[in-house]
């Protein structure tokens, strides 16, 4: 006899929200009396505040880019100049301002070389993305200090070098855009793998190579699951949201569509 399953639900990040609305934002500004504040400060508040449902919640993503690049001591105009050191201050307070809002939560940041971030100082490829990954991993315990239960790394490619050097228990690669080779890269560092509902083929296609724990299917649709659901066991899958442009009720959509029959 067939039985239901309820899904976790888990959030891989959130994208630019847009310019908030004035009347919105104003509220907002009110109730930031004596602490310092921006707009990314703004979005990482809201695209949290609308995860209530969400089981495993996440806040950031790739437009969190520019606060990691104002991080990173050494950069100047988006070029390296020096070494690269962590300059935490706004990190550290983004971390209690999420941990004040929700506890267990992650952040989403984007890779390494996804900043847009020129060497002028190493003149080595290897060596600046090491350099980058080295400051990478400060800032994160930093902010696993300040209360984020993790990470999730977000890029359409990964180098060996980032996988190698962030990899850890508490970091989670994802990859809304890669394809066979991509994924593949990923499963040799972890056993969880988050892949949009039009990449199943390929994870299907090399899976026998991996051992995999869990597959967390992004933004799927009823027949997604079916599909998940012929390779995997309904304990090992996960529903994934990625939050790009998606109206207010995302979420408790989302939440809504998370279960399987099996």
């Amino acid at each position: 006899m067939k039985r239901r399953y309820d899904l976790v639900l888990r959030s891989l990040g959130s994208e630019y929200m847009g310019e908030p609305d004035s009347k919105g934002l104003a509220k907002w500004i009110s109730g930031q009396r004596g602490s310092r504040c921006d707009l990314v400060s703004y979005n990482l508040e809201k695209s949290l505040l609308a995860q209530k449902k969400v089981d495993i919640p996440c806040t950031g993503g790739l437009y969190y880019s520019a606060r990691v690049s104002e991080s990173i001591g050494g950069i100047k105009s988006d070029c390296l100049c020096s070494e690269p050191y962590p300059v935490p201050d706004d990190i550290s307070l983004d971390a209690q301002r999420v941990r004040k809002l929700r506890k267990g939560c992650y952040m989403a940041l984007p890779a390494p070389s996804s900043l847009g971030i020129q060497d002028y100082y190493f003149n080595d490829h290897a060596d600046f993305i090491s350099a980058l990954c080295e400051v990478y991993r400060k800032m994160m315990r930093e902010q696993r200090d300040r209360g984020i239960k993790g990470h999730i790394i977000i890029s359409d490619r990964f180098s060996e070098i980032e996988l190698e050097e962030l990899s850890d228990p508490k970091l989670f690669f994802f990859s809304p855009a890669g394809g066979s080779k991509t994924i593949s890269s990923i499963l040799e560092y972890q056993q969880d793998i988050a892949v949009f509902p039009e990449k199943l083929d390929v994870l299907f296609e090399i899976m026998p190579e991996y051992e995999i724990d869990s597959v967390t299917v992004v933004d799927p649709g009823e027949s997604d699951y079916e599909r998940v659901l012929s390779e995997f066991d309904p304990d090992s899958v996960l529903s994934g949201g990625y939050c790009r442009g998606c109206g207010a009720d995302y979420w408790e959509n989302l939440k809504e569509r998370s279960f399987v029959v099996a």
